[in-house]
């Protein structure tokens, strides 16, 4: 590697961010060049060459979710790992979803710092054990709660997914509103929802 990697971190518990940014530069090829106690102090700096960020998603300011897209608009070819004890599969998702290209928990040995700079510099994605293991088990209990759906209520599903209103969707199956509200109750109840549009974000490619 002719060229170090340039790193930051990006953490507000300055005593993980300095054992971090000692960490990396302990690791042949890889350079920490900067951590900042908030995105929005990173934000703030001017002229950066960085590679990598390791991100936590609990930040002052502004939490590290909010943070992933305006770091990749001012820096585009930067891999962002999150590096949080938040371990949620809707966190994990969000984050991913965002353009994050790695998510580990900080708080587990399960991997090394210089196993996941090496990874990502290689132009790989990285989990920590834990943390793919949720997101395993995130898509195999949607998929059970979906299997769990009654025929009525896959078809009061697909109605809403078609954009049809309650009035549309009662008179297409023959059913009452107060049945196709029932219906909906039902299905928001096993799918572990509460609203339209987290039923359209785990159920639009599934019907």
């Amino acid at each position: 590697m002719n060229e170090k990697v340039n790193v930051v971190i990006i953490e507000d518990d300055m005593e993980l961010a300095t054992y971090l940014c000692k960490r990396v530069k302990q690791i042949a090829g890889f350079e920490c060049m900067k951590s900042c106690e908030s995105p929005v102090a990173f934000l703030k700096e001017k002229g950066l060459n960085v590679d990598i960020i390791l991100l936590d998603v609990l930040m002052p300011e502004m939490n590290g979710l909010e943070a992933i897209e305006p770091i990749i608009a001012k820096y585009p070819n930067v891999s962002i790992v999150m590096n949080t004890i938040k371990d949620d599969a809707e966190t994990i998702f969000e984050a991913l979803k965002r353009g994050a290209v790695g998510y580990i928990d900080k708080q587990s040995d399960d991997l090394s710092i210089e196993d996941v700079l090496k990874v990502v510099s290689a132009g790989g994605s990285i989990m920590s054990p834990s943390i793919a293991r949720k997101v395993i088990e995130s898509f195999r209990q949607v998929k059970v709660h979906f299997e769990s759906l009654t025929p009525r209520e896959r078809d009061v599903t697909k109605g809403i997914l078609d954009g049809l209103s309650y009035k549309m969707i009662g008179d297409s199956l023959g059913i009452s509103i107060d049945t196709v509200r029932m219906n909906i109750k039902n299905i928001y109840k096993k799918l572990h929802i509460n609203s339209k549009s987290q039923l359209f974000k785990i159920a639009r490619d599934k019907f």
